[in-house]
């Protein structure tokens, strides 16, 4: 760096923080990430869990390179932070590695293996062996990233992008509120509203139509992986937006497969940005879990922590997904079982079949109810108490046998010894009398 770097020897106060990154005639509240940074450093500072501290420390290195990255490109930011940006980036990702157990190095390989998502077998079955997916180079797919303005996403308009005709003679990029109807595919098999994503694991965001069909037009196949070549990615799925504002997000890609711990990343993206949280709700690939965003990160990713607190709500499905898996409900079931599972690894329940009947039954006044309070689930009328136990057992394992132990048999009562004259006489004999003998 052109300026010499604060030197950290441990993460500072958050006042002393403030002091350090102040700058003369420059107010905290214009720069969002800065503003996310001491969020952070007061989370940190209070924070006694010694798993959660990493987990925000993380949180933090990203966020502080995220801010190195956009100073160079957005002259609205002050440079003048630099010097204590960088010097708490430094030791931020230091103290990092030790806790991960590596070095500076290979942070970012580890980084990518504890937080980001490589491409499934899917994906380099397509990729790697069929050769079948069009990637982007770095000045390519920088068309395609949003940016984000106190809460709200931008995209770039660009030739052929979005309404046809208009664009195309715009000639130069200029940004406009993101929309995700430009980036709609029938791939997706969802309404025009979707759009595929990408988010890169130095959390930059990028939005655009995909292609999956080989050979279509002069575009090819464009996938998930497009967007980075292949490389490990944050999140990566569909996304809902207008004038915007991010209203659902869904984790549907089959190149990457990222899972619940993704989103965790993805909304604190979102958070750094600037983005109520709140008003996001995430959903799983089935269709089926959806929970709104706040409530799904302070339950670190863990939907039967969300549903058991009534902060999400369960079988939220469509009719498309309803006249899928009619009939037997295996995929039900099997959603029902993997709560369960995640049920147990957070503590919330027990293995013996007393406590997996007080988790259904806990767990079935949260699934009748959908997303917004609805009550006309399509899977509702069917979801009992016994039906959940089956599906547990089915597709979990079943639950242990009771253990019955058998009780000793009644202690015999000791003999009395006789004693002349203290015994009771003994009792009368009961029925008729014999007649007298003659």
């Amino acid at each position: 760096m052109a300026t010499q770097a604060k030197v950290y020897r441990a993460t500072p106060p958050l006042e002393q923080w403030k002091k350090d990154s102040a700058v003369s005639l420059a107010r905290r509240s214009d720069d969002t990430i800065l503003t996310r940074i001491d969020t952070l450093i007061d989370e940190y500072g209070k924070c006694q869990d010694g798993y959660v501290k990493i987990q925000l420390k993380a949180d933090l290195f990203f966020t502080l390179d995220y801010w190195l990255k956009d100073v160079k490109r957005n002259s609205s930011m002050n440079k003048g932070r630099t010097p204590a940006i960088y010097g708490l980036y430094q030791f931020t990702a230091e103290t990092l590695a030790q806790s991960l157990g590596t070095t500076v190095n290979v942070l970012p390989e580890y980084l990518e293996r504890h937080f980001g998502r490589r491409l499934s077998y899917h994906g380099e079955h397509l990729d790697v062996l069929g050769q079948a997916a069009i990637y982007l180079s770095r000045a390519e797919v920088d068309k395609y990233r949003l940016t984000f303005r106190k809460g709200k996403a931008y995209m770039f308009t660009w030739p052929g992008k979005g309404v046809e005709g208009a664009e195309k003679n715009a000639g130069a990029l200029s940004l406009v509120l993101a929309d995700s109807s430009t980036a709609t595919s029938p791939v997706f098999n969802k309404s025009a509203n979707w759009g595929g994503f990408a988010m890169s694991m130095g959390r930059e965001l990028y939005m655009a139509r995909h292609h999956c069909r080989k050979g279509f037009g002069d575009e090819g196949n464009f996938y998930h992986s497009s967007y980075l070549a292949g490389e490990p990615v944050l999140c990566a799925g569909t996304i809902k937006m207008r004038n915007g504002i991010i209203a659902e997000v869904c984790n549907d890609s089959g190149h990457y497969r990222p899972d619940a711990r993704n989103f965790i990343g993805f909304l604190q993206t979102l958070q750094m940005h600037g983005v109520n949280i709140a008003s996001v709700v995430v959903g799983d690939y089935s269709g089926a879990l959806r929970a709104n965003g706040h409530h799904f990160l302070a339950a670190q990713g863990n939907w039967a922590r969300a549903a058991l607190t009534g902060q999400a709500s369960v079988f939220a499905a469509n009719e498309n997904a309803k006249a899928s898996y009619g009939g037997e409900r295996r995929h039900e079931q099997q959603i029902i079982a993997r709560m369960y599972r995640e049920a147990v690894a957070a503590g919330l329940a027990g293995e013996s079949r007393e406590e997996r009947q007080y988790f259904c039954e806990r767990l079935q006044g949260f699934i009748k109810v959908g997303a917004n309070g609805a009550t006309n689930q399509p899977f509702a009328p069917f979801v009992n108490t016994t039906w959940m136990m089956q599906a547990i057992d089915r597709f979990y394992r079943p639950a242990p046998a009771p253990v019955h132990q058998k009780l000793p048999p009644p202690p015999v009562p000791a003999r009395q010894p006789m004693v002349p004259g203290r015994n009771p006489p003994p009792p009368p004999q009961r029925g008729p009398r014999l007649p007298p003998r003659p």
